[in-house]
């Protein structure tokens, strides 16, 4: 008569033991969940970032910096500058005399202990052009003729024109004589300009020469097929770009050509100057594309 009831110790112990299998599996799986959402949302957020920035001015001069290859570019500028165009600079120098070096030193921003290590690796007997061997002035002539090149290259693709044959390297010629003048005209208000008027007038003659030299190579090198006015926020914006480069000279490079000659002797400087060259080549086409993309407007074409 009396009822047994099932034994629940089995079942109850399997449930159990099921609900104590699973239950440490469930923090884990709910944390991946969790970071599986988060990282959804931060896609989302990105994108919709993007996609905002995009129609944008800074948008649009990211997007042809990056199809263009800005730092491999720069990377380049720098190898042709060095072994290309310092040839060319110490030609200049053997005929302007010490005046180049001076220009770096003013235009450039390298403070006087800087400048002095600057000046020394174009350093010339007195004889100047006279001592020059012809395979020198040769090699002078053909890396001057390589960086002009390589820029007259990056404004075709960041303005979308072309310039083909004769009148290509006949303007970049055109263009080699200008840098002439532009590095003659830094000697000048070197010597003139800052002893009188101080260094403050002097850097606002450096600017306002930077502008106008800026300003007048891409139509130079484009042989004038884009029009002036379409021309000078890419001639303003390399110049403040330009200026941007100085400063980082004054106030970073100057110490570090210090200690690295120190440790290295001329070549911690020939490193610090490649880092500036690379900067160099930054500024230019950032200044370029700047130019471009806000003479443009929104209308890609």
């Amino acid at each position: 008569m009396v009822q047994k009831s099932p034994p629940a110790g089995p079942a109850t112990g399997a449930g159990g033991g099921s609900g104590s299998g699973s239950a440490p599996g469930r923090p884990g799986l709910d944390h991946g969940r969790r970071l599986a959402g988060a990282w959804r949302k931060a896609g989302r957020a990105f994108r919709a970032g993007r996609n905002r920035l995009e129609p944008t001015l800074a948008g649009r001069v990211w997007k042809q910096l990056a199809g263009l290859g800005v730092i491999n570019n720069s990377l380049q500028f720098a190898v042709v500058f060095t072994l290309g165009f310092i040839p060319f600079l110490m030609v200049l120098s053997a005929v302007l005399g010490s005046g180049l070096s001076r220009a770096i030193v003013i235009g450039g921003g390298f403070s006087a202990r800087a400048g002095h290590d600057v000046t020394t690796l174009f350093a010339h007997s007195r004889t100047g052009l006279a001592g020059l061997s012809v395979p020198g002035l040769i090699l002078a002539v053909l890396g001057g003729g390589a960086i002009s090149h390589l820029i007259q290259t990056w404004y075709a693709k960041i303005f979308r024109v072309q310039v083909h044959g004769w009148k290509a390297l006949a303007r970049r010629a055109e263009w080699l004589a200008g840098v002439s003048g532009f590095v003659a005209l830094q000697v000048g208000i070197g010597r003139a300009i800052e002893p009188a008027s101080g260094h403050i007038t002097a850097a606002g003659a450096q600017f306002l020469l930077a502008t106008a030299f800026w300003w007048w190579s891409p139509h130079c090198l484009l042989s004038g097929q884009i029009p002036w006015r379409r021309l000078f926020l890419a001639g303003l914006a390399t110049a403040v770009c330009y200026a941007g480069l100085g400063a980082y000279i004054a106030y970073v490079a100057s110490p570090s050509i210090l200690s690295n000659e120190a440790m290295y002797g001329p070549m911690g400087t020939v490193i610090t100057l490649v880092t500036a060259e690379i900067g160099l080549g930054v500024a230019v086409q950032l200044g370029a594309v700047i130019g471009a993309v806000a003479s443009r407007g929104k209308d890609p074409g």
